[in-house]
């Protein structure tokens, strides 16, 4: 078998899954899209070399925003002649107020695959469009032969029964 056909590990579909919020929080503290794309691939390369030496079941998402922060860092290192640059102090702010919703997030993983599969399959297939392809709402709707402000309401209505059901399937759990 070679590298190309080995089946992915959970902690790598899990990391594949994390990368739009991976993303946001890198972003959050930079500050630039292109930047952020950059060190988004340099954390991921180095978490994809580190994998093995994850100890910490339930604690993924604070482990691999852990590499984020300090790639960051290390970028703003090296740039820290560009005219704009955020202080060590700010991006110590920006991730210590972002760890807690981070946590929070990846506790609900579980239940976002629940919820997704309760969607109708187009519904499914317009959210999985916008937020794993990125595609702009305009796009998707000239693709299915739909109004943009059809798309908008369907994302819309995705997120909020999105919202719900976690919501619910979280209550059930605890129960």
């Amino acid at each position: 078998m070679n590298k190309s056909e080995q089946p992915i590990n959970f902690h790598e579909e899990l990391l594949v899954q994390m990368q739009p919020r991976l993303f946001g929080y890198i972003l959050g503290l930079l500050a630039n899209p292109s930047d952020a794309k950059d060190v988004l691939q340099e954390t991921n390369r180095v978490i994809l070399s580190k994998m093995g030496d994850f100890q910490q079941p339930g604690n993924f998402s604070a482990w691999t925003h852990k590499f984020a922060y300090y790639q960051c860092l290390a970028f703003r290192q090296k740039m820290h002649r560009s005219k704009l640059s955020f202080d060590s102090e700010l991006i110590e702010q920006l991730s210590d107020a972002a760890d807690p919703i981070n946590e929070a997030t990846e506790q609900n993983l579980p239940l976002l695959s629940i919820c997704l599969e309760k969607l109708q399959p187009k519904t499914r297939a317009i959210v999985a469009d916008y937020y794993y392809e990125e595609e702009p709402v305009s796009s998707i709707a000239e693709n299915r032969n739909l109004k943009q402000n059809n798309v908008a309401q369907i994302l819309y209505r995705a997120r909020k029964a999105l919202f719900e059901c976690i919501q619910k399937e979280a209550r059930n759990q605890h129960v």
